[in-house]
């Protein structure tokens, strides 16, 4: 439409103007059809690196423009994602097209509105799968801090990186317990997934009627969600089978297997929970991965669950009303360690800020009162706790 416009103009306006004024608005008028083009121009994504840090639940797009996502695919929290293209300024771009796990189409578009653009990771070249990465040379958490060591003897002031910083295991502050409901986890993100399809064929099921885990993860507060991949393996592949296996001992697999699905079916949460956030908390896994189950058997084993969130599988609960109940078992004022996390008016997490010592002979009420305030969450006022169907 811009182009005949401006040659309307330049046929028609030499007719219409005195010699005397032509030039200078003939010049006034290709200018102005010179913006406008450049303005219509369509903008062009541009091949991209680094990473997206998501800070929030947000849709992961097949198609930006359509708004088209098969499976209704949505970020995680903290969740890190290498960059293929953004569109837009390159320090704060509006959309960004990064490497998912989604079985169709893996590769999504994510608006930049929705976390934090890592343009330049030190250490590592996130463009690149981690399953096509073979590093020259591992470097253990141990490793690391002996070189801040010797650094701060010969230099008296040792020179990390942020992105060594937050790589370092044992250095964690407080700790989050993040805990699924298995229903809503499958209606809306995993339909797709064996343990998905064992809960459509049992939803009667006691498994299903109580939270899953999802993980416990150690924090530090410099890093923000940016703390996590404290040994040898320093990015997330496209498949959690992917990671390097790791040995459990029978009694703890068997726990685990009890509170988290994904362990039991196969579809190996539980190695990126390992890899990403156990190795920054500990260097036994069976260490990790019990004191996950224990925590997650007692919010379980809760009046809160058993009797309230059992009553209420399949409607809608206020929000107030479901935090009071918390309070009821665990403590006055206690609610507000705990984050609550939807996806389309469902109740889909349940994320409980810890203190960064956990004794075993610790109760969750006292915990709860010497853990730190929880963020807002992103559940509605009202919310529904969905049915295994």
């Amino acid at each position: 439409m811009i182009k005949p416009f401006c040659l309307t103009i330049r046929r028609i306006w030499p007719q219409a103007l005195s010699l005397k004024s032509l030039s200078r608005t003939l010049f006034a008028a290709f200018g102005l059809c010179a913006a406008l083009m450049i303005s219509a121009a369509p903008a062009f994504a541009a091949p991209a690196t680094g990473e997206f840090v998501a800070d929030k639940r947000c849709e992961l797009f097949q198609s930006k423009n359509k708004q088209t996502n098969p499976d209704q695919w949505q970020s995680n929290i903290g969740e890190r994602y290498p960059v293929l293209e953004i569109l837009g300024n390159s320090a704060k771009p509006d959309w960004l097209r990064v490497r998912t796990n989604a079985m169709k189409s893996p590769m999504r578009w994510i608006s930049g509105d929705c976390g934090q653009y890592l343009s330049n990771i030190a250490g590592s070249n996130v463009s690149t799968p981690a399953t096509a990465v073979e590093p020259a040379q591992t470097t253990t958490a141990s490793d690391i801090k002996a070189k801040s060591r010797d650094s701060l003897k010969e230099h008296g002031r040792p020179e990390k990186r942020q992105g060594d910083q937050c790589q370092i295991g044992g250095e964690f502050d407080a700790n989050v317990l993040a805990l699924s409901w298995q229903s809503t986890f499958c209606e809306l993100y995993g339909r797709r997934k064996a343990e998905c399809r064992a809960l459509s064929q049992t939803p009667e099921s006691s498994q299903w009627q109580h939270f899953s885990l999802h993980g416990l993860w150690p924090n530090k507060q410099q890093c923000g969600t940016r703390y996590g991949y404290c040994s040898t393996v320093k990015l997330q592949p496209n498949d959690f089978c992917t990671y390097p296996e790791f040995e459990l001992n029978p009694s703890v697999r068997k726990n685990l297997e009890e509170v988290m699905p994904s362990a039991q079916y196969g579809t190996c949460l539980e190695r990126h929970e390992w890899w990403k956030h156990g190795t920054c908390r500990s260097q036994d896994p069976n260490e990790y991965f019990l004191l996950a189950a224990q925590l997650t058997q007692a919010v379980n084993a809760s009046a809160w669950v058993q009797k309230y969130i059992h009553d209420n599988i399949g409607k809608s609960v206020s929000k107030s009303e479901l935090n009071q109940s918390f309070d009821s078992s665990f403590g006055q004022g206690a609610h507000v360690k705990m984050s609550l996390e939807c996806g389309k008016g469902l109740l889909s997490e349940i994320r409980i800020n810890l203190p960064e010592v956990i004794k075993a002979s610790d109760s969750l009420p006292s915990l709860l009162a010497k853990a730190s305030k929880a963020g807002r969450g992103s559940c509605p006022e009202t919310i529904m706790i969905d049915n295994a169907n």
